[in-house]
């Protein structure tokens, strides 16, 4: 009976334990936007705009037309920031590596191809 007890314990304490989609993209988020640049906006709008910036990778055609693209993006979220704003190439890998690691290879398209 304690055997069962302990196991009961281990799973729910785990499961509450674990990882929520997107928990890793907001902390690496958080501790890059040293100019607090998105301090104003929720966990969940930064996970949808990081999804749709994946979504949008198709239309990286290089460097700039994808800081252009995740520019747009942020505009239309009502997320307000500077082209020139360095949270901006950041959302873009930590978008890729954290919530779509399937597209790594469109990112790193963009670098070697700008060789």
């Amino acid at each position: 009976i304690f055997f069962i007890i302990s196991v009961i314990f281990y799973i729910t304490f785990s499961s509450l334990n674990s990882n929520n989609f997107g928990d890793s993209f907001i902390e690496q988020i958080r501790i890059a936007d040293s100019e607090e640049t998105l301090k104003n906006y929720s966990d969940e709008t930064l996970i949808q705009v990081g999804k749709d910036i994946c979504n949008s990778s198709n239309n990286w055609t290089d460097e700039q037309a994808s800081l252009n693209v995740i520019f747009n993006l942020l505009n239309e979220n009502e997320i307000k920031v500077d082209v020139n704003n360095r949270i901006i190439p950041i959302l873009r890998f930590q978008s890729t590596y954290e919530l779509c690691p399937e597209n790594i290879s469109v990112l790193e398209n963009l670098f070697t191809n700008a060789k």
